[in-house]
């Protein structure tokens, strides 16, 4: 189904990423989740292209990416997640695999607020790697929202994928469409990659509740999604804690695996 995807997008508006960047970058903002099969996207993208710009960097809009989660020796970071904290902590690096550029990102929600602090690492080579500059970072991050200092973090897992990014022709909403998405644990080299087959996630950025691709979900009858953190989805496919610490992300895993038989 992808290998013709960038053809198709080419009937779509489309957006540099500077300018992108400078009407939609939404480092604070309200994030929302939808799982959807290859079909089911097929079906929105005509609705997609009369509401949105799409990314295009020369003359390319399906692009490749790695992240790399940092979380404690105890995975507090997952059970944040997993027991419905308040305040939750991400923490990655992330390398953009076509344009072979990298950064490190902090993420923090609070109640339904998503605030993102990130820096471009000045060597690719760091990527995954928690080097003094980017373990001061996060110290600084993390101290600013809990008052203390934190645990040592070290790489948990690798995701890789494909996006598609949108921008609304209102500038209130960003959209990013993932898929071919795989889960590796770097903490256990003998297991196998996940691959989630035949799985779209579209995810909503922005600072209002009236957004775009809400009305266009909704006429199509896919409903939001809770607890679809693609990172705590590969801690619990590779289980990498046992199955009563998984109970946030069991009815998400039910989903998924409808979505993959249904292929």
């Amino acid at each position: 189904m992808w290998t013709d995807l960038n053809n198709r997008l080419k009937t779509f508006n489309q957006i540099s990423l500077s300018e992108l960047n400078a009407q939609a970058s939404f480092l604070d903002r309200i994030d929302t989740k939808y799982l959807l099969t290859e079909s089911e996207f097929n079906e929105i993208l005509k609705d997609l292209e009369e509401e949105f710009y799409i990314l295009d960097i020369k003359e390319k809009s399906v692009f490749e990416y790695e992240s790399i989660y940092m979380d404690t020796e105890n995975y507090e970071f997952y059970f944040q997640h997993q027991n419905w904290e308040k305040n939750r902590t991400k923490v990655r690096t992330r390398h953009y695999l076509d344009s072979w550029i990298a950064f490190f990102e902090y993420k923090q929600k609070q109640k339904w607020i998503t605030r993102k602090f990130r820096y471009q690492f000045k060597d690719v080579k760091e990527h995954g790697t928690m080097t003094c500059e980017s373990t001061k970072f996060f110290e600084w991050a993390y101290q600013t929202f809990y008052w203390k200092s934190p645990e040592k973090i070290f790489p948990a897992l690798a995701t890789k994928y494909h996006r598609i990014t949108l921008c609304s022709k209102s500038n209130d909403e960003r959209v990013t469409v993932d898929f071919n998405i795989k889960l590796e644990d770097l903490r256990n080299k003998w297991k196998e990659i996940i691959s989630l087959d035949n799985l779209v996630i579209l995810e909503s950025k922005s600072m209002t509740r009236k957004w775009k691709s809400s009305e266009i979900m909704k006429r199509h009858n896919v409903r939001k999604s809770n607890a679809c953190s693609k990172y705590s989805l590969g801690i619990c496919y590779h289980k990498i804690v046992e199955d009563k610490d998984m109970t946030t992300f069991k009815p998400t895993m039910r989903k998924i695996e409808r979505i993959k038989n249904s292929k």
